[in-house]
């Protein structure tokens, strides 16, 4: 499966659908304020994010069905890469 719709050239980056493979969402060095996962739809859904060198961005699971969350970051990588989300919309706020 690959992401259904990745918006980058837009703040926030939104991203849409499931993946379960490594996909770009921004090929750029780009600094990351926050993460809103919107709605992921289960519990125990998951959320990764990588940069292109495997270091981790974010990982995530859904603890209550339907429950939105706010992911702090505020940190600068090389790129971004998801490997696993599971359900709900994805925006990354960036600078």
């Amino acid at each position: 499966m690959a992401l259904t719709t990745v918006e980058n050239n837009i703040n926030p980056i939104k991203c849409t659908g499931t993946t379960a493979a490594d996909e770009e969402i921004f090929g750029n060095p780009v600094y990351i304020k926050f993460i809103y996962w919107y709605a992921p739809t289960t519990k125990g859904d998951l959320l990764s994010l990588k940069d292109s060198e495997g270091n981790d961005i974010i990982v995530a699971c859904c603890e209550t069905d339907g429950e939105s969350q706010w992911l702090p970051v505020f940190t600068r990588f090389k790129n971004i890469h998801c490997d696993d989300m599971d359900s709900g919309t994805l925006y990354i706020y960036i600078t």
